[in-house]
């Protein structure tokens, strides 16, 4: 496993669905771009474009335009580096154009984008907010909503308004991203002594029992299986139709361990065991799993799926209540699998419920590789090359999706920064993915000690609160950091306010301890 790990290392709303139904296998855009970066939106640090070398090319040029300057690359390999000009850009839009060329310069290609060079953190200043008090502010908006929302598309009796409703008017909702989320809030709620933690405990079991009482038939390929999306009164629906997100699965089975540690309830021990044992059998014999399937035949519907970590977490979450080798084995295999595959080529696909199939590194997100990177700090003793991967990672991130201010040209808003886009064709820095990232920088900080993490959490987290709304939502959107506007026009998802809530009491009680 070593050898491997170390060959790798050298090496949603409406609005998303509109926009990817535009940009499926079948329409997605063309280019010679061979790298992760080809349709990527920003970068802080000089990226490299790796090419696609054709018949009667011998020399690369990248000719890179800013303000009416210029500047020309070329290369006789077809790979291009933009460290001699990176410096000279002004953080903000450039247009690159590529030329493949003959030895008698003929040009034989040209492909051309306009790209943003965006700004890179520049510290952390002034007062912080009361995260506490912004957190709990969001946790009484939500206890209120799930009771008394009228506007949702559909509502269930005496159940809360986000099992149905992602937001307050959509009509799907998505369980294994929003029960989940839910749970973990609340019951960081209560860790804190949140004002109303009885309440909170309470509705977070009523989601989770609503779950065990509604679930796939004692049947087919995936019995008893969460449904991962619902619509309307249906199982099932929007882009996945009668499939479900295998691995999401998983990482709506984490916060069943959690909430059985809160409470010993035993069934929702017995259901995360479950989740995870139905999961292993779908394994590939390279360590990865598929990203849909049907659960009544159990015919994959989509294969690839980067969220292998999912699984690996609910693994590890599960040991202390019984070390299972089967289990451990398979998420041994799938750690592997990502650590070679998926961190050497950074083929991060966006894995969303309501985004369908697309071309190789058309649509990437940071989403699934959160998890890894507080993997592999938190194991950091068990293999040297774990903590670098992670720092590499963590990086990739920020360069690839963080606006750390209002003045990057990269984002449709403009909003106090760190913020954290969620994936190419839904280009939104939201509080949810801010929160997730939180999280990520606290493992750092823990792993590494250095100060910088911290800080960057700590600024991320008065972003977050700088987007709240006068009735305690937080902005999915993003807000302008001077008018308070949200360019969206698109309602707030109840679990992305919901994890804005986990990591803000998370960054409070690890700076308490």
């Amino acid at each position: 496993m070593h050898a491997a790990i170390s060959v790798s290392i050298a090496l949603i709303t409406a609005c998303c669905v509109a926009q990817s139904s535009l940009a499926l296998e079948s329409e997605s855009p063309q280019s010679l771009i061979t790298g992760s970066n080809a349709f990527s939106k920003q970068f802080i640090d000089p990226p490299e474009f790796q090419l696609l070398p054709i018949p009667g090319a011998s020399e690369y040029r990248a000719v890179i335009s800013q303000d009416g300057r210029e500047w020309s690359l070329k290369s006789s390999k077809p790979v291009l580096r933009l460290e001699k000009v990176w410096k000279r850009l002004h953080p903000r839009k450039f247009r690159i154009r590529f030329i493949w060329a003959s030895a008698e310069g003929t040009v034989l290609r040209e492909e051309a984008s306009e790209r943003v060079k965006a700004p890179d953190f520049s510290g952390l200043s002034g007062p912080c907010a009361d995260w506490s008090a912004a957190a709990d502010r969001n946790v009484a908006y939500l206890i209120h909503e799930s009771g008394h929302n009228t506007t949702a598309p559909y509502r269930e009796p005496g159940v809360p308004v986000w099992i149905w409703a992602a937001t307050p008017q959509h009509e799907a909702s998505y369980p294994c991203i929003t029960i989940n989320n839910i749970i973990w809030a609340f019951l960081a709620h209560v860790r804190n002594n949140g004002p109303q933690s009885a309440e909170a405990l309470r509705l977070a079991r009523v989601s989770a029992d609503w779950a065990l009482a509604h679930r796939q038939p004692d049947s087919g390929a995936l019995p008893l299986f969460p449904y991962s999306t619902i619509t309307k009164g249906s199982f099932g629906g929007s882009v996945e139709g009668e499939s479900v997100n295998l691995l999401r699965a998983s990482w709506f089975a984490i916060s069943f361990v959690d909430l059985y540690a809160a409470t010993r309830h035993e069934p929702y021990l017995a259901y995360a065991r479950h989740i995870a044992d139905t999961t292993v059998k779908f394994q590939n014999a390279d360590g990865s799993f598929p990203y849909r399937v049907n659960p009544g035949t159990g015919a994959v519907t989509e294969e690839y799926n980067c969220s292998v970590m999912e699984f690996v977490e609910l693994v590890e979450k599960l040991a202390p209540y019984g070390f299972d080798e089967r289990r451990a084995m398979a998420a041994q295999r799938a750690l592997e699998w990502v650590l070679a595959y998926v961190c050497a080529t950074h083929n991060w696909k966006a894995a969303y419920e309501d985004v369908g199939e697309m071309r190789f590194c058309t649509n990437l997100s940071q989403m699934p590789a959160q998890p890894l990177i507080r993997y592999l700090c938190r194991h950091k003793d068990e293999n040297p090359a774990y903590l670098p991967e992670a720092i590499r990672l963590n990086r990739w991130i920020e360069d690839q999706f963080v606006t750390f201010g209002p003045g990057n040209e990269a984002s449709p808003v403009r909003a106090k920064g760190p913020l954290v886009f969620e994936q190419f064709v839904c280009w939104w820095p939201m509080d949810g993915h801010t929160a997730n990232w939180i999280l990520s920088l606290i493992e750092l900080h823990r792993a590494t000690g250095k100060r910088v993490y911290l800080d960057k959490a700590k600024a991320a987290a008065d972003a977050i609160c700088a987007g709240q709304y006068g009735d305690g939502q937080f902005s999915t959107w993003g807000r302008d950091f001077e008018t308070g506007e949200s360019p969206a026009k698109s309602a707030n998802w109840y679990n992305a306010g919901a994890f804005s809530d986990w990591a803000l009491y998370s960054l409070v009680q690890y700076l308490k301890n």
